[in-house]
């Protein structure tokens, strides 16, 4: 009676220790920007924003994956970039996130029974613009394009698309993650509080 008494109150206390957590601790993805710490700009308020809407179609399949390059973004400016000033905003506008898939030649014939291929390219893009727009008059703003590859063999598994994919995303998002903090720091240095 003691274990069932004692499991359920561990059952009831799991989902309050989940909340505790911080938003960067929880993503189930791992996908984690602290390394570089955060970049406080003299702005009252940050918001992202998307000009970029998916097609919802072949070829491409950015809306497919566990999680899109725009999800991704928006991650990256809650864990990197805080308003630590009185007025003014910043908008991160993300303008392509797109993940295409490509099909590959296969090899035919009998050898091809023999072969494993790569079956399929997946090539993703991210560009974002960080605008400032502060009261005193002050406009700026910096920005930053990255894109990457990968492919996958024809025998790959769901779970290993889904890895190969999640992969994708996070090395482009930490592409974009190195560029857009070096701009940032470079065109938008008048806002950056050290």
């Amino acid at each position: 009676m003691r274990r069932l008494f004692a499991r359920l109150f561990l059952a009831a206390l799991l989902p309050l220790a989940t909340l505790a957590l911080p938003a960067r601790a929880q993503d189930p993805n791992g996908f984690s920007f602290t390394s570089g710490g955060v970049i406080t700009l003299d702005v009252a308020e940050i918001e992202v924003s998307s000009d970029y809407v998916a097609p919802m179609k072949e070829p491409n399949v950015e809306h497919l994956l566990p999680i899109t390059p725009s999800d991704a973004v928006r991650l990256w400016a809650s864990s990197r970039l805080k308003a630590g000033g009185s007025a003014g905003r910043a908008r991160i506008v993300i303008h392509d996130a797109a993940v295409v898939e490509e099909e590959l030649k296969r090899t035919g014939g009998v050898k091809g029974w023999f072969t494993k291929d790569q079956s399929e390219r997946y090539t993703g893009r991210l560009a974002v613009e960080v605008l400032i727009d502060k009261p005193s008059g002050f406009t700026g703003s910096a920005s930053a394009a990255v894109a990457r590859s990968t492919s996958v063999r024809e025998d790959v598994s769901l779970a290993d698309r889904d890895k190969t994919m999640l992969t994708l995303v996070r090395e482009l998002t930490g592409d974009l993650d190195a560029q857009l903090s070096q701009a940032i720091k470079t065109a938008l240095f008048q806002v950056v509080i050290l």
